[in-house]
């Protein structure tokens, strides 16, 4: 075989797996049946707007929502979320559109993957039930803000800004920092975003905000502790949330619908080139980078991914900064 297809390079020979080659040819159901689970995944860090995939839009989820909600054939819905938060504002969006579905009479089962914490607890919260894996790391239940400022770096390189002011907040600004005021405004905001996130705990868990508080403050729970602690209704994967979907939604039979944002031209012709080339030539794009370089590449990433997800309109963040999954 290695002679006819020659060798990959590890004692093998060349050769595509059957879910490769299935991923590069196009197919389209031919038919839309009446009862469908609609599926949605919200994976990555929560930000504000329309998002591309790999991240979490607040307005791109909430718009597959939805349509889900809008689509007659849909009966129920599975929002599988894996996320570790983002930005607050971003949440609430796309947590007022789960409840949208409930109202229309559409179960919403939300199953946790790895992580679902902070943001991604606070999407979760008022759906139908919620499903946790024993090691999912969720909770995280907490609220904190971030405002840029330069004034100590343009500090270093000689650069100052003075100024005179009546009012507690003059001068406020990226280069001269944030005064006392203005810090205890901002203050009094996380502090409201606080008391918001527990009462919605409160009011969707059937729990007293008490209760909330014990569980709450920043902690984080793994699933089994949260199911314990009463943040999450069963234990089970992916599989049990679309059985207990359908149970919800009294479906004996139906179909699974991925409802998923479509790709721009430009997007779809990179896709479908990285198949082509990938099935074609046997090349996997992404193993090119050195193996020496993958470390320092892999943490480059994470920076640039965290500083690209602070786009909260007021700076207000619900993200578990210690949930990432190495």
């Amino acid at each position: 075989m290695i002679e006819a297809f020659g060798s990959d390079g590890d004692g093998g020979f060349n050769a595509v797996s059957y879910y490769e080659y299935l991923a590069s040819v196009p197919f389209d159901l031919p038919t839309q049946p009446d009862n469908q689970i609609a599926v949605v995944v919200a994976s990555g860090s929560i930000m504000d707007g329309e998002q591309p995939r790999g991240t979490i839009g607040g307005d791109t989820i909430a718009s597959l929502l939805k349509q889900a909600r809008e689509d007659d054939s849909v009966k129920s819905v599975v929002l599988r979320v894996d996320s570790p938060g983002g930005s607050a504002f971003a949440s609430e969006v796309i947590r007022n559109e789960v409840q949208a579905l409930k109202d229309a009479g559409k179960p919403v089962v939300v199953s946790m993957s790895s992580v679902a914490a902070s943001g991604g607890y606070w999407i979760s919260m008022s759906a139908n039930e919620i499903m946790a894996q024993p090691t999912t790391i969720t909770g995280s239940i907490g609220i904190f803000s971030v405002i840029t400022t330069f004034e100590k770096g343009l500090n270093n390189i000689g650069v100052n800004t003075d100024g005179v002011g009546t009012s507690p907040f003059s001068g406020v600004g990226v280069t001269r920092g944030i005064n006392e005021g203005a810090s205890s405004a901002i203050q009094m905001g996380i502090e409201h975003g606080y008391k918001r996130f527990i009462s919605l705990v409160s009011d969707n868990r059937n729990m007293s905000q008490t209760e909330v508080d014990n569980v709450a403050q920043g902690r984080v729970w793994t699933g089994q502790d949260a199911l314990d602690h009463g943040l999450v209704d069963r234990i089970g994967d992916f599989d049990d949330a679309i059985a207990r979907a359908a149970e919800l939604a009294n479906l004996e039979s139906y179909d699974v619908y991925w409802v998923e944002e479509p790709l721009s031209p430009t997007q779809q012709f990179v896709q479908d080139l990285m198949k082509q080339v990938k099935v074609s030539l046997g090349l996997d794009i992404s193993a090119w980078v050195p193996q020496s370089l993958l470390p320092v590449a892999t943490e480059l990433q994470q920076h640039a991914s965290l500083m690209e997800s602070f786009n909260d309109p007021k700076g207000h963040y619900v993200l578990c900064l210690t949930c990432n999954v190495q």
